[in-house]
């Protein structure tokens, strides 16, 4: 590496990441798309390795790019961090984010408290939604952040975590040897759960949809009442669930990504420090072993 990288062009890197493109990225800094480019080109020369990967209109990181991307993050991070340690002015301001109901069990309390201890002034309103309506908010601009389930007409955005599948049952019933398999679903839209049932079915099993829900409270009382079987991920487990294995004949299931969005309307500080925040957590959360 000839020379450290400019924390501009690493500023503009992150943006075009978060947008996954280079004309949304130039809107969101108020710059051309030109000049876009020129940063990005003079960031791959300091580094010496190309960073995005063009797909006719779309783009996205390399392997190279993917490291430059944690490590971009964390020396702005610092830099913050470093300026506000000379400005005593409590960070103030209001963000909505989004996420489906069982991200929300899984994944928002330990995020939450974390983020009201460290700015107890900002004011966070949560939206609880399935994955294609907060991708609908998004394109809206009526939210800030969304993190929705990779696949669901999510394109674009910002992998943050890859979590377990499992298929669940009752610890305290055996509806899993009916047949056909009764199923609860969380919504018709669907799809890693409904390619689990046709997973399923190759597998060997027959089944049949007995209850759809856009709530996992839904499917979880008719996992507490014993008349179904669920795919859920496998953070959201708790007392009284059991995973079913392929011996009980279950295939295994894959794992899927969580993607965080970010709007394209005006940004404020705030809403960096919540982004930099849940990928932060996400991290933590994947060096002990949980998800993927």
């Amino acid at each position: 590496m000839s020379h450290l990288p400019d924390p501009n062009n690493l500023h503009t890197f992150i943006t075009v990441v978060e947008c996954g493109s280079f004309t949304r990225a130039a809107e969101r800094i108020h710059r051309t798309q030109s000049a876009v480019s020129m940063q990005i080109r003079r960031l791959e020369s300091a580094v010496g390795k190309q960073l995005f990967e063009r797909l006719g209109r779309s783009i996205r990181l390399t392997g190279d790019g993917e490291i430059l991307f944690d490590h971009a993050r964390r020396i702005l991070g610092v830099y913050r961090e470093a300026m506000t340690a000379f400005d005593r002015t409590p960070l103030e301001g209001e963000i909505t984010a989004g996420l489906p109901d069982d991200y929300i069990i899984s994944f928002l309390p330990d995020m939450l408290s974390r983020f009201v201890a460290m700015y107890p002034t900002a004011l966070l309103h949560i939206i609880s939604e399935p994955s294609r309506s907060l991708m609908s908010r998004i394109s809206e601009g009526t939210v800030d952040v969304v993190l929705v389930t990779e696949g669901e007409r999510t394109g674009g955005g910002i992998v943050v975590h890859r979590e377990k599948l499992v298929w669940v049952t009752s610890a305290h019933h055996r509806v899993h040897e009916r047949d056909p398999v009764p199923l609860a679903v969380f919504y018709s839209s669907d799809a890693f759960r409904w390619d689990a049932v046709e997973q399923l079915e190759a597998y060997g099993r027959r089944a049949r949809v007995v209850l759809t829900s856009l709530s996992f409270a839904g499917v979880d009382a008719a996992l507490e009442a014993g008349v179904a079987v669920a795919v859920i991920f496998r953070s959201s487990m708790r007392p009284g669930l059991r995973v079913l294995t392929a011996q009980e004949g279950f295939p295994d299931l894959p794992s899927v990504g969580i993607v965080l969005h970010r709007a394209d309307h005006e940004q404020h500080e705030l809403t960096d420090r919540f982004v930099t925040h849940v990928i932060d957590s996400f991290r933590t959360l994947r060096s002990t072993g949980a998800g993927a």
